[in-house]
């Protein structure tokens, strides 16, 4: 090992303490083992942390766990309750927008000559987003019109026939109804309502 190796180790004091953690690699931790071998000031230093974690370890070994109180848990439900009962008032909201108006204006003059640019990419996305909308409102309006279009045809087509109209009005309304009926009756809840009375 040169002369350089043994300055560079001798400035990073930090690989004693992974050494003594066990996290240095072993390529590395040969290397300081050696230069441990060498130099005694590194030899003392790793010396002094062993004997302060020594020290450390039998300080805590005699120290019980701190016993917390039985409503513990609901001390501090109530102290960060009362703490976020701020956040429930109208006038924080009032607050929070003037804040965040402010930070905006301020992100606005933190831009200077950027502030147009970075104003058309967001009514570029802006704009886009609305074009999205419109096209799902379109879309949902389109099929619901044709919907009502085809529904309205059937409907008149079975005016005229009444026994058919009937028969499609019971399966239409009267199946679903039973079903719904009888897994009212059927459901667990129920049951276990029924048993604790």
């Amino acid at each position: 090992m040169n002369i350089a190796a043994i300055e560079k180790i001798c400035s990073q004091r930090s690989d004693l303490a992974a050494y003594i953690d066990g996290e240095l690699l072993l390529r590395e931790e040969i290397e300081l083992e050696a230069h441990l071998a060498v130099c005694g000031e590194c030899r003392r230093e790793l010396n002094e942390q062993k004997k302060l974690l020594c020290v450390l370890d039998f300080a805590l070994e005699g120290e019980s766990e701190i016993k917390l109180p039985e409503n513990f848990t609901r001390i501090v439900v109530a102290n960060a309750e009362s703490k976020v009962s701020g956040l429930r008032r109208p006038q924080e909201r009032s607050k929070a927008l003037f804040v965040c108006a402010a930070l905006f204006l301020l992100v606005l003059l933190g831009l200077g000559g950027e502030t147009q640019t970075v104003l058309n990419t967001f009514a570029g996305f802006a704009e886009q987003f609305l074009i999205v909308i419109g096209f799902a409102f379109h879309l949902f309006y389109d099929i619901a019109l044709g919907t009502a279009v085809i529904l309205r045809s059937i409907g008149s087509q079975l005016i005229f026939n009444s026994t058919v109209s009937l028969a499609l009005t019971i399966i239409c309304f009267g199946l679903p109804l039973f079903a719904l009926l009888r897994f009212i009756v059927r459901s667990p809840r129920l049951k276990i309502q029924a048993q604790e009375k």
